[in-house]
C-alpha cells in the first residue's frame, strides 16, 4: 500500500446543492429491444484473470507478504497523493448522458448494500460473476437493488435501462425510489430492457432503484439511468486499458469522482491523442466550481480554487473518438519528506486506557476541561494521530482489533465469551519476535492470555482475575516491577489502566476544581453497579454534570501517572531508548444521546480516541490529521522494531504518515458488532445501518451528531465521499489488507489488479 500519505490541514467539508424532485407514483410498461448481439464486455477486456472470491492478494514481485508497497513515484516537482487510475473503480461512468454502471466490474460495490453478515444477512448481489463470456453481478435470489447518485440532466431524461440475461422467460419489475412497480417482460437469453420512468420518481442526488423478478437466474451486464441512447455492444463499458495504464473515456463520455481536494492541489495527466481533449470540472461541497480543459500532453492544472473541500471531479471526453488518460492524479506541488528512521526502541510501553474519549485530552482538544499538563507535555515531541478510531465500541471487539490487527468481520471475537483465535499474530508476539523481554498489567478483567490476547508473555497479571489494586497506580506499578529488573535489557510493556472505565471514583484534588460543591448520592462515585448503582436514565442535569467531573478526575488522574511514568523511565536512564505509545479501546457517552457507558453506538464519543506515539527517533513531533485506526497500531509497532509485517494483518504501518509523507485525507472506520458501520473522512462523517438508509453528519456543524444530513442537496458530494469506500471495505472487508490495497478511501494499484481489474 502506499502508506505515505499525510494530510496535513482538517479539511472544511460542506456539501454541493441539488434539488430534489417530486415523487409521483404510476405504473408503467417498459419497451423491451431484443437483440441477438453478444452482451456488451466487462469493461476491461484485456485484464488478467479475476482472482478467487477468496482473495489471496499475493505481494507484488519481491515483496514480503503484509509489506508497505513503495511510496508513490514522483512527477517532477510534485507529489501524487491520488491516483485517479489506481482508484479507478471509485469511478462513476457516464455514457451518452448517463450514469452507467457496469455489472461485472468489482466498482459494483459502491452501489450496494447488506446487513450483518454475521448474523446470516445475505448478499442481494454475487459480483465479478460471468455468463459465457460476459461479466455479470448475479441476482442471487429475486430482487435486488442499487443505490446511485444522479445529476440533474440524468434525471431528466427519465429512462432506466438494463442489460439483463435470464435463464427462462422472466419479468421484472423495477421499483424507483418506493414509487408504483414499472413492468417489463423479459425474454431468456440476453435483451436490453428500456424502462421509461414517470416525472418525478427519479430524484436529483441518491436514488434506490429495485429489481424484482418473477423467478431466480437473472444477471446483469449494465444498468444506465438517464442517456440519450443505450450503452452499445462495442465496449462502451470499458474504462481502463491495462497495456497503456490509461483511463479510457469514450467522446462525451465522463468519469467522476468525488473526493476530498487537497489545499494547492493539482490535476495531473498525459494525453498523448493530440486530437483528444478533456474537460474538467470540479463541484465543491459548498457549490464553488473549478472548470478547467486539458489538451495533448503532460498537464498539471490548478485545483487550488476548490482544494479543502470535499469535490465531485468529472473528467469529459471531447474531440476524438476515445480518450486515454495516463498518470492521472491529484497531486501536491511539493516532493514528499523522506521517513527518518532511527535506531529501534529499546525499550516499549504500550498503554491502553480503558475508555478514554479524545475530546477530553486537551492536546486533542484544546478546550478539554481535564488538566492534563503531562499530555501536553509529553504530546511536545510526540507523534499525535488526531482522527483515530477504535474498531469496536466496547472492550472485546476492540482489544481483539488492536491485539490482532484485523477487523471484526475477520478477527470475530465479538462475543464477551469468545476467545481471541491463536492463529493471529499479536502484539506481544511482535515484541517476543524481536527479542524484547515481554510483560503486561491489565485491569481489564477480559485482557488476558487465556481469552487469545497474546501467547509471548514473560510476565502477565489481570487485576481483577487475582484480585489485586484497580487504580492506575497499582497497575503501573505491577508492570513496572516486571521490568526494573531486566531494565537494562530489550523490554515491552503493556499497562491497561481502568480508571476512565466505570465505576467512575473521584480523584483529587481535581475532582475539587471540577466540581467540589456537590453532595448528592454519587458524590465519590458512580457506576452501573453497587449501593448507588444507575442506568443513567434517572439522573437530574446537576448529577450528570457532577458524573462527567467525576470521569474528568480520571482523566487527570492518569494524566499525572504519565508524569510518574516518565519520570521513572528517567531514573533508570532508559527514557531517550523508549517508545511510548498510549491509546484507548473506546470513549463513552455521557449523555449524548440520553445514553451513558458504551457498546450502544457509533458516535465519536465512543470511536474517536487519543492515539499519541513518543520515539524521535521514528515519530517526529507532529500532528496526523489523516484517518488512522487502533488496528495499526500492532503493524507500526512491528516496522519500529524490524519484525516482518504478518500477512494476515489489515492494519498498516503508522511511520510514513507520521513522517509527513502524503497529502490525501483517509477513512477511519468502526462497527458497532457489525450491525452498524461508521465512517469518517475530514468533518464528514457516514453511519451504515445494515441495508438500510445511511446517515451523515457535519461534525464541524453537529458534534453530538444530531441532524441526519443524509438525502439533503448540501450534503450529496459529502454523502458519496464516504459512500463510496464505505461498501468497497464493507463487500470485501475480510480480505481487505491495507498494507497491500491502501485505504478504501485512496486505494493502491494493487487493489484493482488483485480483482482482476
Amino acid at each position: 500500500m502506499r502508506t505515505t500519505r499525510c494530510f496535513a490541514a482538517v479539511l472544511l467539508l460542506l456539501a454541493a446543492c441539488n434539488k430534489g424532485g417530486s415523487k409521483e407514483a404510476t405504473s408503467t410498461e417498459a419497451k423491451v429491444t431484443e437483440t441477438a448481439a453478444p452482451a456488451p464486455g466487462h469493461p476491461n477486456p484485456n485484464q488478467a484473470a479475476p482472482v478467487t472470491e477468496k482473495l489471496a492478494a499475493a505481494p507484488a514481485p519481491g515483496a514480503a507478504p503484509g509489506a508497505p508497497e513503495p511510496a508513490p513515484a514522483a512527477r517532477g516537482d510534485v507529489q501524487v497523493v491520488y491516483s485517479l487510475v489506481d482508484n479507478r473503480l471509485s469511478a462513476h461512468l457516464t455514457r451518452a448522458g448517463g450514469l452507467l454502471v457496469p455489472g461485472g466490474s468489482a466498482g459494483f460495490a459502491k452501489y450496494t448494500r447488506f446487513g450483518n453478515l454475521m448474523k446470516g444477512a445475505k448478499r442481494a448481489w454475487e459480483l465479478r460473476q460471468t455468463e459465457g463470456d460476459t461479466k455479470v453481478a448475479r441476482i442471487v435470489g429475486k430482487s435486488a437493488t442499487v443505490f446511485v447518485p444522479l445529476t440533474p440532466a440524468q434525471v431528466a431524461k427519465a429512462t432506466v435501462r438494463v442489460r439483463i440475461h435470464s435463464d427462462k422467460d422472466n419479468t421484472l419489475s423495477l421499483k424507483v425510489n418506493d414509487n408504483k412497480d414499472i413492468n417489463s417482460k423479459v425474454a431468456s437469453g440476453w435483451s436490453t430492457l428500456e424502462l421509461s420512468v414517470p416525472a418525478g420518481q427519479l430524484k436529483d442526488g441518491e436514488n434506490g432503484l429495485a429489481l424484482f423478478m418473477k423467478s431466480s437466474g437473472a444477471e446483469v451486464a449494465w444498468l444506465q439511468v438517464g442517456g440519450d441512447a443505450p450503452a452499445g455492444d462495442d465496449g462502451q463499458a470499458k474504462f481502463y486499458d491495462p497495456a497503456a495504464k490509461a483511463l479510457v473515456i469514450p467522446k462525451d463520455g465522463a468519469m467522476s469522482w468525488f473526493v476530498a481536494v487537497p489545499e494547492k492541489a493539482k490535476l495531473v495527466g498525459d494525453l498523448a491523442d493530440k486530437t483528444c481533449g478533456l474537460k474538467v470540472l470540479a463541484t465543491a461541497e459548498d457549490g464553488a466550481k473549478t472548470e478547467l480543459t486539458m489538451a495533448a500532453g503532460d498537464h498539471a492544472l490548478d485545483l487550488s480554487p476548490v482544494g479543502g473541500k470535499a469535490v465531485r471531479l468529472d473528467l469529459t471526453a471531447t474531440g476524438c473518438a476515445q480518450a486515454q488518460l495516463a498518470n492521472a492524479a491529484i497531486a501536491l506541488p511539493t516532493p514528499a519528506p523522506a521517513v527518518k528512521r532511527g535506531a529501534p526502541p529499546k525499550h516499549v510501553v504500550f498503554i491502553v486506557m480503558d475508555s478514554l474519549r479524545a475530546d477530553r485530552v486537551r492536546p486533542f482538544n484544546p478546550k478539554a476541561r481535564p488538566e492534563t499538563p503531562n499530555f501536553e507535555k509529553l504530546a511536545g515531541d510526540s507523534t499525535l494521530f488526531m482522527n483515530d478510531y477504535v474498531q469496536g465500541n466496547e472492550s472485546q471487539v476492540s482489544h481483539a482489533a488492536i491485539w490482532s490487527s484485523n477487523y471484526l468481520a475477520k478477527h470475530k471475537a465479538i462475543e464477551m465469551s469468545d476467545k481471541l483465535a491463536d492463529k493471529w499474530t499479536t502484539i506481544d508476539e511482535v515484541a517476543k519476535k524481536a527479542h524484547l523481554y515481554t510483560a503486561g498489567a491489565s485491569g481489564n478483567g477480559y485482557i488476558r492470555p487465556a481469552r487469545g490476547f497474546g501467547s509471548g508473555w514473560d510476565q502477565f497479571v489481570n487485576h481483577i482475575e487475582k484480585e489485586l489494586g484497580l487504580k492506575g497506580a497499582d497497575i503501573i506499578e505491577k508492570g513496572m516491577s516486571f521490568v526494573e529488573k531486566k531494565k537494562d535489557q530489550p523490554w515491552f510493556l503493556y499497562l491497561g489502566l481502568i480508571d476512565t472505565h466505570v465505576t467512575w471514583r473521584a480523584k483529587q484534588p481535581w475532582m475539587g476544581k471540577y466540581d467540589g460543591g456537590y453532595k448528592g448520592r454519587f458524590a465519590s462515585e458512580y457506576g452501573d453497579d453497587g449501593p448507588n448503582g444507575s442506568d443513567g436514565k434517572d439522573l437530574t442535569e446537576k448529577e450528570k454534570a457532577h458524573v462527567r467531573a467525576l470521569y474528568d478526575s480520571n482523566v487527570s488522574y492518569q494524566d499525572d501517572l504519565v508524569g510518574k511514568l516518565v519520570e521513572q523511565l528517567k531514573t533508570w536512564g532508559v527514557y531517550d531508548d523508549t517508545m511510548i505509545i498510549i491509546t484507548a479501546d473506546h470513549g463513552d457517552e455521557q449523555w449524548e444521546d440520553g445514553r451513558v457507558g458504551h457498546g450502544g453506538s457509533e458516535r465519536d464519543s465512543l470511536l474517536h480516541v487519543p492515539l499519541l506515539i513518543h520515539y524521535p527517533a521514528m515519530f517526529p513531533a507532529a500532528k496526523v490529521t489523516e484517518g488512522t485506526e487502533s488496528i495499526d497500531i500492532t503493524p507500526t509497532l512491528a516496522d519500529a522494531l524490524g519484525v516482518p509485517q504478518d500477512a494476515e494483518w489489515q492494519g498498516m504501518s503508522l511511520v510514513p504518515l507520521a513522517n509527513g509523507q502524503g497529502g490525501y485525507p483517509l477513512m477511519s472506520t468502526s462497527s458497532q458488532y457489525e450491525n452498524m458501520h461508521a465512517g469518517r473522512i475530514g468533518h464528514w462523517k457516514i453511519k451504515l445501518v445494515g441495508g438500510a438508509m445511511p446517515h451523515l453528519y457535519d461534525m464541524t456543524k453537529d458534534p453530538e451528531e444530531r441532524h441526519d444530513l443524509w438525502g439533503q442537496a448540501s450534503a450529496e458530494i459529502g454523502a458519496r465521499l464516504l459512500a463510496d469506500p464505505m461498501w468497497m471495505l464493507r463487500n470485501w472487508n475480510t480480505e481487505w489488507k491495507k498494507a497491500q490495497w491502501g485505504n478504501a478511501a485512496d486505494v493502491s494499484s494493487r487493489f484493482a489488479a488483485d480483482l482482476g481489474e
